[in-house]
């Protein structure tokens, strides 16, 4: 029988040993996806063998992950000591790469699986972000070059002197926001800013006039592929939001070939923004509802 845990920094690198590089572009391979979202302690992990498995609640439902899965039999195995561990409760698994789904035989007993297009990830080259070349990033390139022209600024990493600054921004970023905000997310970002050092974080600073004008958190996983979890701006500035990508990406990107930006959550604002950096790739996800009469 599975036995979980609440999730601590000291899952990190066990994590690391287990994530699979098959699922390397998959954004539940980071370790930091998970923590810096526990903000309610709602998510437990456990190891079993060869397999880590982490639980959540979201929305008064039961979630279960697993970045272990390197084939069909990793994935059935997983399945059915989730399964026993639920006893007969309804839950979902999530996260589900699409190379399993095309290859599963038969769905489970009493479950269904469908595509989750609002966790699907976006997945961009590093060197598109970098370079801005050609006529799909030409708009881009306008604002970056625009931003250069026009304001007096500067790109510096992260200290503990910036921390209320950065609150700062993101409470007026909320107020602002043209889309609906996920009030756990100021939790998320200062677990961010508390433990940056431990869980490997960069955190960049876009400063205009002095004072900071956007900010990026990312980090490079085990498997060599970005991952940016925040990025926030004051839109004051004209052509912020793409100087902040581009500089971010400049300066901690050259080495790798993929940068995932992970998902739109569904919002229409969100979505349209990540396709207009035109991604290599949407990480298509998906998700097994099981549910017991």
């Amino acid at each position: 029988m599975l036995k979980f845990e609440d999730i601590n920094l000291s899952h990190k690198k066990q994590f690391e040993n287990f994530a699979s590089e098959n699922l390397k572009l998959n954004s539940i391979s980071d370790f930091n996806f998970f923590y810096l979202w526990n903000t309610k302690n709602n998510i437990q992990i456990t190891f079993n063998n060869e397999y880590v498995i982490l639980k959540g609640v979201w929305d008064n439902k039961k979630y279960f992950y697993s970045p272990s899965i390197k084939n069909v039999e990793d994935f059935e195995n997983i399945y059915k000591l989730i399964e026993e561990y639920q006893n007969g409760k309804d839950f979902y698994f999530a996260g589900i790469d699409k190379a399993i789904v095309d290859n599963i035989k038969c769905i489970p007993n009493g479950a269904t699986i469908s595509f989750d297009r609002n966790a699907s990830d976006y997945i961009y080259l590093s060197s598109d972000l970098i370079n801005l070349q050609g006529k799909k990033f030409h708009s881009k390139k306008n604002f970056v070059n625009s931003f250069v022209k026009n304001y007096k600024y500067e790109f510096v990493e992260y200290n503990d002197s910036y921390y209320k600054e950065i609150l700062n921004l993101y409470d007026n970023w909320t107020k602002n926001s043209e889309h609906q905000v996920d009030k756990n997310e100021k939790i998320a970002i200062k677990s961010a800013l508390d433990n940056y050092k431990e869980l490997g974080l960069l955190i960049g600073l876009l400063l205009v006039d002095g004072k900071i004008g956007a900010f990026s958190v990312s980090a490079i996983s085990v498997h060599n592929v970005a991952q940016v979890f925040f990025e926030k701006a004051d839109i004051a500035y004209k052509g912020i939001y793409a100087m902040i990508n581009n500089l971010t990406a400049s300066r901690y990107f050259t080495n790798v070939e993929f940068v995932n930006r992970e998902e739109d959550m569904g919002i229409e604002g969100l979505r349209k923004a990540k396709l207009s950096y035109n991604p290599t790739i949407i990480y298509e996800k998906f998700i097994l509802e099981r549910k017991y009469e």
